[in-house]
């Protein structure tokens, strides 16, 4: 399992189809599992759940907000321009950019839950 993920980040691998496929496994996987975390954390508060859905709505449009196509472009074709194959570019600057909003909810999180602790349970 280790060398077959480890192909599928592998920029000198030629099997694209692989990554690619790869990729959109992993996120539909990822997707359904914050589904079913927010279904299950938010099952009896259906105001939250509907949070849910439009955050992620909104997160799918900002996905597509025209500074993010034009950096995911630039260095797709800065790789292509040095004969590499940029079919994880996408992917990893949305899991980059993912991972600094994660990190930025649990800091506020944690930040509440300090000031005030009557939120910490």
């Amino acid at each position: 399992m280790l060398r077959a993920l480890k192909a599928v980040f592998d920029d000198r691998s030629d099997n694209i189809r692989g990554k690619i496929v790869a990729s959109y496994a992993f996120l539909i996987a990822l997707n359904i599992c914050a589904w079913a975390g927010a279904l299950l954390v938010f099952r009896h508060n259906t105001v939250l759940l509907g949070f849910s859905a439009l955050a992620y709505a909104f997160g799918l449009r900002h996905a597509v907000d025209a500074d993010h196509i034009a950096a995911i472009d630039s260095v797709t074709r800065k790789l292509m321009q040095e004969k590499q194959r940029p079919a994880m570019v996408g992917f990893f600057f949305s899991m980059g950019h993912s991972m600094v909003l994660v990190i930025a909810t649990a800091a506020i999180a944690l930040t509440a839950m300090t000031i005030d602790p009557c939120l910490s349970g």
